[in-house]
């Protein structure tokens, strides 16, 4: 039977305890020193590896993780053991594995009667010859195994379940049920110096350590977990603390540095944002003031280059405008094109125009410079297609599609419209709007364009991106 089935035939609190475990076997293996797995019982006398880990603070037996696997009952013989007498049991023997000996130890999980088991398995070298600091780990690692196999373990304030994980730089410490620390790792004591704690954190009252009260104390002689944030001296400290049968763990990290760096890429992001919101507002003035010389020109030319000025501009604003709400500078080109042509559409066609515009695909994001000059080459090729491609009143079509490969934008513009005249000349000076295209495309980008005339025309660009997966 597969592990799946077998833990989906458990009762619903069973398989919320189960997956608590493993949420928390990772603690324990650090701080353990040892590789633990919970093995589920199949009925059979065999057991699955449902979920496995290993230290980070030693080596491992095991080259790879053993999820998955199945281990028949002669290799496992302290499994069944465990599960039987709902005690924990230690292997006769010490197993040698790619050239590693260890010792296997095998916890009960549920009471009163176990339906799993966690094995614990500690190299010899980890056993032989412990410091203070590994000995007070190993037992909190032993305690925690106990108070996991008797319950999951839940948030005293939110009822919730449990699970913590050892950071890089987390310091350690052990208080009694009496509300003594018991130890302090090296790194505990680091945090507590420059937090302000004078003297020997060892003996000390948890509740006299910066934000104890809160973070530490809820937990002494309590069957529970809380995590909490506090800012104290200065410092910002997060602890997250067991409640175990005889002591608290408490696992606490320094956040201060982090918490600073957040608050400058929070200010930043605001001033971004703050920029860009004013940089679309002075470009909406100055498509603004483009309209009002539009209508004051009494040269049709003038007031044709000055509407196809005002549409760029627009074009732009609206990138700036989507930049303005995102908290990073990236931008859903996708969502940008399709307000560009909008708008296009609006100023040169009208709602009752008999050409039908269409936008279909995604890019997903893109960076703000590569974005700002897509939207000129959209609006550009958007605005060439409804203006020359069809006769006065005729009926057509417009479409933009847009798709992301592995390392490439495509962007292609198309129409069933009439084509390109004979003696069209794309580099001529007169195609002002398609030289724009081409040095936006070819020099701004490095992309490359590409114009095909079939019963209509097609305008496809290419643009790379840098770093795409």
């Amino acid at each position: 039977m597969a592990i799946a089935e077998l833990r989906q035939a458990l009762p619903e609190a069973v398989q919320r305890h189960l997956a608590n475990v493993a949420d928390n076997l990772q603690l324990v293996a650090d701080l353990g020193f040892a590789d633990v797995a919970l093995l589920l019982p199949d009925g059979a006398g065999a057991f699955h590896v449902t979920a496995d880990a290993r230290p980070s603070t030693a080596l491992s037996p095991f080259a790879a993780s053993r999820a998955g696997l199945v281990l028949a009952p002669d290799d496992c013989r302290e499994c069944a053991a465990a599960l039987e007498f709902a005690r924990v049991s230690a292997g006769a023997e010490p197993r040698r594995l790619r050239g590693i000996e260890y010792d296997t130890v095998t916890y009960p999980i549920g009471e009163p009667q176990p339906f799993a088991v966690v094995a614990r398995c500690l190299i010899e070298r980890a056993e032989a010859a412990p410091g203070a600091m590994e000995r007070a780990f190993m037992r909190a690692a032993e305690e925690l195994l106990g108070a996991l196999g008797a319950a999951p373990l839940t948030d005293l304030h939110s009822g919730a379940t449990f699970a913590a994980t050892r950071h890089a730089g987390d310091g350690v410490l052990l208080v009694s049920a009496a509300g003594r620390v018991t130890y302090a790792s090296p790194n505990a004591v680091s945090i507590m110096r420059l937090a302000g704690v004078e003297g020997r954190v060892t003996g000390m009252r948890a509740s006299a350590l910066p934000g104890g009260v809160l973070g530490i104390s809820p937990t002494l002689g309590a069957r529970g977990a809380v995590a909490v944030e506090a800012s104290v001296a200065g410092r910002v400290l997060d602890y997250r603390a067991i409640g175990l049968p005889h002591e608290s763990l408490v696992l606490v990290e320094d956040l201060t540095e982090a918490r600073r760096r957040e608050r400058e890429i929070t200010v930043k992001q605001a001033t971004i944002s703050e920029i860009h919101h004013r940089v679309k507002n002075n470009l909406q003035t100055v498509a603004s003031l483009l309209r009002i010389q539009a209508r004051r020109s009494e040269s049709a030319e003038a007031r044709q280059a000055l509407a196809d000025a005002t549409d760029r501009v627009a074009a732009m604003a609206l990138v700036h405008d989507l930049l303005a709400g995102s908290d990073e500078e990236l931008v859903d080109f996708g969502r940008a094109a399709r307000k560009v042509v909008d708008l296009v559409r609006r100023g040169l066609v009208g709602d009752e125009s008999r050409v039908a515009v269409s936008v279909s695909g995604a890019t997903g994001q893109v960076d703000a410079r590569t974005a700002t000059s897509l939207a000129l080459v959209v609006a550009e090729l958007v605005h060439n297609a409804l203006e020359h491609a069809f006769q006065p009143g005729a009926q057509g079509a417009v479409t933009l599609a847009m798709r992301r490969e592995p390392r490439e934008l495509v962007i292609e513009v198309a129409d069933d419209g009439r084509g390109l005249p004979a003696d069209f000349a794309p580099a001529s000076p007169l195609n002002l709007g398609l030289a724009i295209v081409r040095a936006l495309v070819e020099d701004d980008l490095s992309g490359t364009l590409d114009i095909e005339s079939k019963g209509g025309t097609t305008v496809t660009v290419r643009v790379p991106l840098d770093g795409a997966a």
